[in-house]
């Protein structure tokens, strides 16, 4: 059996309870787990991968970590066989941890620990978890998360409430994030491409109007207003039962200066 602080290292049992929180209910005996050497060559990716984009330096970083520390963190995955002309041959499905399996290739790791996951036949489960782990990592872009949810709802028929707990953010975020999908399609690729900030992106979906959306989306890229002033302009331009926002005179100057551009 292997020693306390390998275990440690390996954050042995945190396997998918890491990637769903189940609440506090769980006992921690009963997610321990048996982590295995795989060669890194055996392990494929998810074909059901939702997530193309992987951040170049985000992934030579972790690789850095990796000859360092090695992999803290197994990867999920599952057997499966499939016939070659020598007879059966093994190979394992990636369930989660594809950043850390490329990590691991750049980092010329020859195996690597992984948890071996029988209970995940089914196609829907693995794709899932996939989908689940990809969310709850820092580097997608606000567009692939929006994806995700939206696949979540789709083709699985969760709620919006049933995402957020699953992913562990509240329904909020959740609802904000796959709003950004509502956005024209050329918006939403620059806002995948970073060059349109989340904040911005948020902002101009106060405007119900493409047209006004896009005009304002001009402004910004030109870099002339920041996401707070986008706001206050689609609420001053909201016809309000209430009292609005009063707008200091500096504010309506830079604006119809901005609109005279």
């Amino acid at each position: 059996s292997m020693s306390n602080n390998v275990k440690k290292m390996f954050g042995l049992g945190k396997g998918l309870e890491s990637l769903i929180p189940k609440g506090k209910q769980m006992h921690p005996e009963a997610s321990k787990e048996n982590v295995f050497y795989v060669e890194t060559n055996k392990i494929r990716p998810n074909p059901d991968q939702p997530r193309q984009d992987f951040d170049q330096d985000g992934l030579k970083e972790l690789s850095q970590s990796i000859r360092k520390y090695g992999v803290l963190q197994p990867l999920l995955v599952t057997k499966m066989e499939e016939e070659s002309p020598r007879g059966k041959n093994v190979y394992y499905q990636l369930i989660a941890g594809e950043r850390r399996l490329k990590a691991s290739k750049l980092a010329g790791l020859p195996s690597v620990p992984v948890v071996i996951r029988d209970d995940f036949v089914t196609k829907g489960a693995k794709f899932e978890v996939a989908l689940v782990e990809n969310v709850q990592r820092k580097d997608l872009n606000p567009v692939e998360e929006a994806e995700a949810y939206e696949r979540l709802a789709k083709e699985f028929g969760l709620t919006q409430q049933e995402i957020a707990s699953k992913v562990g953010k509240s329904r909020e975020v959740v609802a904000n994030s796959m709003r950004l999908l509502g956005l024209p399609k050329d918006i939403q690729e620059s806002l995948r491409g970073g060059i349109l900030s989340r904040a911005h992106a948020r902002a101009l979906l106060a405007f119900n109007d493409e047209t006004k959306q896009r005009e304002i989306y001009g402004h910004i890229l030109g870099g002339r207003l920041s996401s707070r002033e986008v706001e206050q302009m689609a609420s001053s331009s909201k016809p309000s039962k209430s009292k609005k926002a009063k707008l200091s005179s500096q504010e309506i100057n830079r604006f119809q200066t901005l609109e005279k551009n």
